[in-house]
């Protein structure tokens, strides 16, 4: 099980993509609580993707071992709520975290979490050929314009080189 953060989840779903990530991950794929209410702020503000998101992913219940680590996970200020229960999900329920958030990726390692990158992800897209790598450029494209994210020649060079 692929537990996705918000970022995520709003990339692929501004540029109608949710379905790369449910092939990419066999169906797999779900969020927590509070990440689907993060998704779900923006519909408040007259965008539609959310219900792109809330319609296809499964939002998972959290148990009560989950809820006493996400509490636990609460001292940490620097990351959101959604984030924060992600993890806690994640680590009770061995699952991996998906996140673009660098800080989020390194806390989530730091408590055992295995997480993936956007990315790891865009990479493995082209990697198990459900797109080609041109394919794969043009969806990094689109994200960034859907979503006004800059992305490093670093960063482009990790996700199409072999």
């Amino acid at each position: 099980m692929i537990v996705f953060d918000t970022d995520i989840l709003s990339m692929f779903a501004k540029i109608d993509a949710i379905d790369l990530l449910k092939r990419l991950f066999d169906n797999k794929i779900v969020m927590t609580p509070k990440i689907r209410d993060e998704i779900f702020v923006p519909f408040e503000y007259g965008y539609m993707f959310p219900l792109k998101v809330i319609s296809t992913v499964k939002t998972v219940p959290l148990s009560n071992q989950a809820l006493k680590e996400y509490g636990r996970l609460q001292e940490n200020l620097s990351l959101g709520k959604g984030e924060l229960e992600a993890i806690a999900y994640c680590k009770t329920e061995k699952c991996i975290f998906a996140t673009n958030d660098i800080k989020a990726r390194e806390f989530a390692k730091r408590e055992g979490v295995s997480v993936i990158s956007l990315q790891a992800i865009l990479k493995a897209l082209w990697k198990k050929k459900i797109k080609n790598r041109e394919e794969v450029k043009q969806i990094l494209e689109r994200i960034k314009d859907a979503d006004n994210l800059a992305v490093s020649r670093e960063v482009e060079k990790e996700i199409f080189e072999e």
